[in-house]
């Protein structure tokens, strides 16, 4: 998502601020004035691109952390359960979306030991 984005901006970027500005025939006195400030904003897109990528990636690993570690624990556990051992009790953080399935999971797990013991 993040690559697309950054080529549209790109290309809007090439096309607003030089194919218009080669168009478009300006007086000394405006592009005299209007090249600090593109430079400027060469400046500010050069530094503040990369450090938002790295923002944005640095949030999209632990987001993707925080969702996909508690899936991969479960399966985990319920293939142990698959396997047989109906010791296994599913452990799921308070604040997690999973919690209630892991809780009527383990209710399950719970009244199929006490029918095999």
């Amino acid at each position: 998502m993040v690559i697309p984005t950054l080529f549209v901006g790109g290309c809007l970027y090439y096309v607003i601020l030089t194919i218009m500005a080669d168009q478009i025939a300006l007086p000394d006195v405006i592009a005299r004035d209007l090249i600090p400030v593109i430079q400027r904003i060469n400046v500010l897109l050069g530094v503040g691109l990369p450090v938002v990528f790295t923002l944005i990636s640095a949030w999209a690993f632990i987001l993707s952390y925080r969702f996909i570690a508690p899936l991969e624990r479960l399966e985990e556990d319920l293939q142990k359960i698959d396997d047989g051992d109906y010791s296994v009790r599913l452990q799921i953080q308070e604040d997690h979306d999973l919690k209630p399935v892991a809780d009527i999971i383990n209710d399950l797990v719970g009244q199929l030991d006490k029918m095999r013991g």
